[in-house]
């Protein structure tokens, strides 16, 4: 027995209570009393089985009594009841895998100094079961759209970025997801893949060689069953890995194929095990491909339950020289991906062993997304700023097709993805010339200042499909610049008929158009006459035009009828519209007294109609921007080559850089932030995507040269950020 004092408990956390036989006031003075508390653990103070029991204790006393539980720590203590002088706890199993303790104190209220404690220890619960961990490869997706191998081996996964493959945060699985636009079963794609190269990993061979299985989780976004298109596989003339098998495959609907190549003669055989389930457009799958070489079998599991199962005795046939990695996103192939995917890859797994059905239950387990409401996404034309400057209460639209009224956006920053927030959103329907839809979204306050990246989420009937990224800078007072079009040798497409590029009909047509400018190009003849054409010699000739007299070109014709120009004929045209410029390019010389011929006469016609303000130049030859720089201070002179880092173009005076996005500003957009911070413009060449039209608007540039002005104009008069009224 343990004495104490009845003050300790008045200043504990523990529930009193009296037992029914002790109601009445105790007014007595203490007295002498017996009191004793028995227990049916053994011992005393013993130990219960996990699974759980009822603890009974009886006491005996001639006095009044109570207890005390500490329900702060105690909780699992469950109903304990008084009848008479014994109280009753029922302990319910324990189902976590650790030992847990409790205290029950029994006081005398005729002698609160008469104590006594129990201390009742329940077993641990067993060990749940844990899923197996991938021993070959295990992706998982980072926010910046690179990914990485987290199983033992450390693969190197390869990310090939491309417009048809989006990441973003998905908030059931709690990961970074990726999702691709590929047409469905599109071969010799370049990009908007990953890639893990395994055949020259020993362990990782010998992994797949002895039996092994696949996992992956994904969600098709369309499918017609005419084409093969694949999540995650190794296949070309061998291999191993998923598809969505074409409508009629060996009998089957166009369903979810594990196809293992394994063959006992050596020649190429393909094992079909095929489940029968055709995805659902908008349904997420956990998928599970086991090859038991022992068993000689291939099982094919989804969402826990095997569906399908094919004889594959032998030995795995991998994929031919050149195809021996597993692509996410397609199918490997020799030197790019096919069988291109259409919808989104959560998680893609490799295991060593043939695992289980139990072990495959447990993935599922993991992966289950439990209550999913399937919605059909058909997007397509997205159209949206990717960087821009921003404001709480301005709005924010993304432009498209396949929006519907009721949409939302959500925003997960990719720095904190429990940093979020959805809006409603404004839905417009395609009217007129306008043929995308819109939905503008008003920034709500809030929204932490400065830079930060966000992923886009449309959000219908509680599902979700990335939009893309965003980089947003929330300011006071935000601007957001737009550039100047040049229509690339002038405007000889887009609207236009009966023009040819570097025509006088190209250079009227970007007039009325009424565009910031038109960009030509011009070779010296032998006997130094300025013309203008693209290529070192006219279409339909053989005759170099830097080495025959103009006398000898001169009726040539272009592909609208038109004589081949002289510099002096388009001046005189570009001469009746003063508002726009004239972009001269000097083209690269066989010799670099050519170049130096080219660039005197120019000067000299230049000057000869006092159009010194209306002309700037850009050349390839960078002895050649630093001629026209001496030559014609006034005037704008960019380079063109695309090998120079801003800050060396600057320090030689020359007025900025035009350079290829698709292969300098697209890899090295810090060259515009740069470029701006030394004090010179951006024109970006050639570009004629709505997509990289707006990633060129997105990083700043202060020019775009395209094929397509007419295009361009009318992106730029869309609002893509507007102030609130």
């Amino acid at each position: 027995m343990k004495k104490g004092f009845l003050s300790f408990f008045l200043f504990t956390a523990f529930a009193l209570a009296l037992c029914p036989s002790c109601k009445d006031d105790e007014t007595a003075e203490w007295k002498n009393v017996a009191f004793s508390v028995a227990s049916n653990l053994a011992p005393e103070n013993g130990t219960i089985p996990y699974e759980g029991s009822t603890v009974v204790f009886t006491v005996t006393t001639d006095g009044k009594w109570t207890y005390a539980i500490d329900q702060s720590k105690t909780d699992w203590f469950t109903h304990p009841t008084v009848d008479g002088m014994t109280l009753a706890i029922l302990i319910p199993e324990n189902t976590v895998s650790r030992e847990r303790s409790g205290v029950v104190r029994f006081i005398s209220v005729s002698d609160p100094t008469l104590v006594e404690e129990f201390t009742i220890t329940q077993e641990p619960g067993p060990v749940p079961p844990e899923a197996p961990k991938a021993d070959l490869l295990d992706v998982v997706f980072h926010a910046d759209g690179t990914a990485e191998d987290v199983s033992p081996l450390k693969n190197e996964v390869l990310s090939y970025p491309g417009t048809a493959l989006t990441c973003y945060y998905h908030d059931v699985y709690k990961r970074i997801v990726t999702n691709y636009t590929h047409t469905p079963g599109q071969g010799s794609r370049k990009d908007s893949y990953y890639r893990v190269d395994y055949y020259t990993n020993e362990t990782f061979k010998q992994g797949l060689d002895d039996g092994h299985t696949l996992e992956v989780v994904l969600r098709s976004n369309r499918n017609d069953g005419t084409k093969e298109y694949k999540p995650f596989s190794a296949h070309e003339a061998g291999g191993t890995g998923f598809l969505i098998c074409k409508e009629g495959q060996g009998g089957h609907p166009a369903c979810i194929t594990f196809l293992p190549n394994v063959s006992t003669t050596g020649k190429s055989t393909w094992r079909w095990a095929q489940s029968d389930v055709t995805p659902e457009p908008g349904r997420y799958y956990h998928v599970v491909g086991v090859w038991d070489k022992t068993a000689e079998k291939a099982y094919i599991y989804v969402d826990g339950q095997l569906k399908g199962t094919a004889d594959a005795p032998g030995e795995l046939i991998h994929a031919k020289d050149g195809a021996r990695w597993f692509a996410l996103g397609g199918d490997s192939a020799v030197g790019s991906m096919g069988n291109a995917w259409n919808g989104e890859v959560v998680l893609a797994r490799v295991f060593d062993d043939a695992l289980t059905g139990d072990q495959i239950a447990l993935l599922y387990q993991d992966a289950a997304f439990a209550g999913q409401t399937p919605v059909e996404f058909a997007l397509s034309n997205l159209t949206y700023l990717t960087r821009c400057e921003i404001g709480a209460g301005y709005t924010y639209t993304v432009y498209g097709n396949g929006f519907a009224a009721g949409d939302k956006v959500k925003f997960t920053s990719s720095a904190n993805v429990t940093a979020a927030f959805t809006a409603d959103a404004a839905f417009t329907e395609a009217s007129g010339d306008n043929t995308l839809q819109s939905l503008a979204v008003t920034l709500p306050a809030g929204i932490p200042a400065g830079t930060g990246r966000y992923f886009m989420a449309l959000v219908r009937n509680g599902s979700q499909y990335p939009l893309g990224t965003v980089e947003f800078t929330v300011c006071d007072n935000p601007s957001v610049s737009m550039p100047r079009i040049i229509a690339h040798r002038g405007q000889h497409q887009d609207g236009v008929e009966n023009s040819t590029e570097n025509s006088i009909a190209a250079l009227t047509n970007a007039q009325k158009l009424g565009i910031h400018g038109a960009e030509f190009d011009v070779w010296i003849t032998a006997d130094d006459v300025p013309v203008i054409n693209h290529n070192t010699t006219v279409a339909g000739s053989d005759l170099r035009i830097e080495e025959s007299a103009y006398a000898q070109i001169r009726d040539l014709t272009l592909a609208n009828g038109e004589k081949l120009p002289t510099l002096d004929a388009y001046l005189e045209q570009g001469a009746k519209d003063a508002s726009m410029k004239l972009i001269c390019e000097i083209k690269t010389h066989s010799s670099a007294a050519s170049n130096t011929r080219a660039v005197n006469a120019v000067v000299a016609a230049v000057k000869a109609k006092s159009m010194e303000t209306r002309v700037d130049y850009i050349a390839f030859d960078y002895e050649v921007c630093k001629q026209l720089r001496a030559a014609m201070p006034a005037a704008g002179v960019q380079y063109l080559g695309g090998d120079k880092a801003p800050a060396e173009v600057a320090a030689d005076k020359l007025s900025g850089i035009d350079y290829q996005y698709s292969t300098v500003l697209s890899k090295k957009p810090e060259w515009v932030t740069e470029a701006h911070a030394g004090g010179i413009e951006v024109n970006a060449w050639t570009v004629n995507s709505t997509a990289d039209m707006m990633a060129c608007i997105a990083l700043g540039v202060d020019y775009i040269t395209t094929d397509n002005p007419a295009t361009l104009k009318k992106l730029l008069e869309t609002p893509f950020v507007t102030a609130p009224k």
